[in-house]
C-alpha cells in the first residue's frame, strides 16, 4: 500500500500538532486515515479505536509514538514547527497564493504569536509591523522588502534543511 498521498502527509500534521493547531480530540481519525494509507503500529492502531477521547484518554509518548510509526521524527520542538509553519507561509506568498502582506501578517500574529520573533524572522515581522499603519504610497517598496525577506528566509530555510 502507498504511505504517502497528495492529502495526507504525517510530517505537515505531525509540525500542525507539535505547534499547538490540532486539537488532540482529531487524532483517532488522523489515525485511521494513517492506516488506510499503509502505516502501521501499535499506537497508530491505538488511537485509531478512541471514540470521543478525552485529552486523559490519550498520552503523550503514545502521539509521538504514533507519529513515529506514520515516519515522522517525533516529537517536533514547537520553534521548530514555528519555522516550517512560517517557511509554508512565506512559500505561499511567493508562488503568488497569497499576498505577503497576508502571510507576514500571519506569521507576526499567528506563528510568532505576537511575541520576539525568532531571529530568522525578525525581519519579515518588523517589515509587517511597519506595513500595518505605512501610508499607501510605501506599499509598493514595503511588497518588494517583504518578498525580498520572505525569499531570504526560504532559501536559508531549504539549504538548511536540505527540503
Amino acid at each position: 500500500m502507498e504511505k504517502s498521498s497528495a492529502n495526507f502527509n504525517p510530517n505537515t500534521i505531525a509540525v500542525q500538532y507539535y505547534f499547538g493547531d490540532l486539537q488532540y480530540w482529531k487524532l483517532p481519525g488522523i489515525c485511521i486515515k494513517a492506516l488506510e494509507h499503509g502505516f502501521d503500529g501499535r499506537c497508530v492502531r491505538r488511537l485509531s479505536g478512541l471514540v470521543n477521547p478525552l485529552q486523559r484518554d490519550i498520552r503523550q509518548d503514545e502521539i509521538d509514538g504514533a507519529f513515529r510509526e506514520m515516519g515522522v521524527n517525533a516529537p517536533i520542538p514547537k520553534d521548530e514547527a514555528r519555522l516550517v509553519l512560517a517557511t509554508d507561509a512565506a512559500k505561499r506568498a511567493l508562488a503568488g497564493e497569497t499576498n505577503v502582506f497576508n502571510e507576514a501578517t500571519h506569521i507576526r500574529i499567528h506563528i510568532c504569536e505576537l511575541s520576539e520573533a525568532p531571529p530568522e524572522l525578525q525581519r519579515i515581522v518588523a517589515l509587517s509591523q511597519e506595513s500595518e499603519l505605512a501610508p499607501r504610497w510605501k506599499w509598493n517598496g514595503l511588497e518588494k522588502q517583504l518578498h525580498d525577506a520572505m525569499s531570504e528566509f526560504v532559501s536559508a530555510r531549504t539549504s538548511h534543511d536540505g527540503v
